[in-house]
């Protein structure tokens, strides 16, 4: 769908996924031509396979790395971040914020989180030791355009409706999540017009608050059947390793925020004005990749 010239346009502005070039790997069987993986299969395959030299992505500001994996039955490139940055105060175009964390253990948490509301919208994230340094690697997407490039293009999606249905759910996940750096490159659509989310490492804030509450519309309602779900134990259990209890109170204040705005909303509009049904794969892991 997207022209070659296309991509390597795209290629030179990418933050940590993109397309991987097809002649380079054209004899090579080892291609993700072969049937899809699961879940667990592409989290062990992350975790597991031998890490080619490592080489830097042109754009991104925690200067991420781009590898080739190789477990002699397949290859897949991966993205790389070992940022694990905290200052008392941070300043940019949006302002300053306080306490200040640019971690890779958001990454992973951003797709555990996923996982647990059975969202089909993030690419694996594992953590893993790189070249002595703990990381995050995530699964490479083999063809893709941003949405900022999409945009200044002007190409128009062929489903408007499931088009912006993906985008209501990204920002429900971006303000559960408190991702302040929710920016254009962070978005990624493939050919079949799947929006998927990268880079988290600058989310789950501590604060209680939105974001930026203005950017809640419409809900998937499987998903905020997921969120009403949200507790405490489940998330020390699946999240504890990377969020600390002040970010876990935090994201559940905001959980807690995202369901009293839809529920008075439906309460004001009806249901089907407000709550929509996101189709879903198998797996909420990226399958499809």
């Amino acid at each position: 769908m997207f022209a070659k010239s296309y991509k390597s346009q795209v290629l030179v502005v990418a933050v940590l996924c993109g397309s991987i070039g097809s002649s380079a790997r054209a004899s090579d069987p080892r291609t993700t031509t072969s049937p899809k993986l699961t879940c667990q299969e592409m989290e062990a395959f992350l975790r597991t396979a031998k890490i080619g030299p490592q080489r830097n992505i042109p754009k991104g500001v925690t200067n991420p790395k781009r590898a080739t994996l190789d477990d002699g039955k397949r290859q897949n490139d991966a993205g790389i971040q070992t940022i694990h940055e905290t200052r008392s105060s941070n300043t940019t175009a949006r302002g300053t914020e306080l306490n200040f964390k640019d971690w890779w253990e958001f990454n992973v948490a951003g797709y555990e989180l996923a996982k647990i509301l059975e969202l089909n919208m993030v690419p694996p994230y594992v953590e893993r030791k790189v070249g002595g340094k703990s990381a995050s690697l995530t699964w490479w997407v083999d063809d893709y355009i941003l949405e900022g490039e999409r945009l200044r293009r002007k190409m128009e999606p062929p489903d408007v409706l499931s088009w912006n249905r993906q985008m209501y759910t990204t920002r429900v996940f971006n303000q559960l999540i408190a991702n302040t750096d929710a920016n254009l490159t962070n978005f990624l659509v493939t050919p079949d017009w799947q929006i998927w989310m990268i880079d988290f490492t600058r989310s789950f804030r501590a604060s209680k608050d939105l974001l930026s509450p203005k950017d809640l519309v419409e809900c998937d309602r499987k998903l905020l059947a997921k969120l009403r779900e949200l507790n405490k134990p489940l998330l020390q259990q699946r999240l504890k390793p990377y969020l600390d209890n002040m970010e876990i109170d935090g994201l559940l204040a905001r959980r807690d925020k995202i369901v009293s705005f839809f529920d008075r909303e439906i309460a004001a509009k009806g249901e089907g004005a407000v709550l929509f049904d996101l189709p879903r794969s198998g797996q909420p892991c990226g399958v499809g990749l």
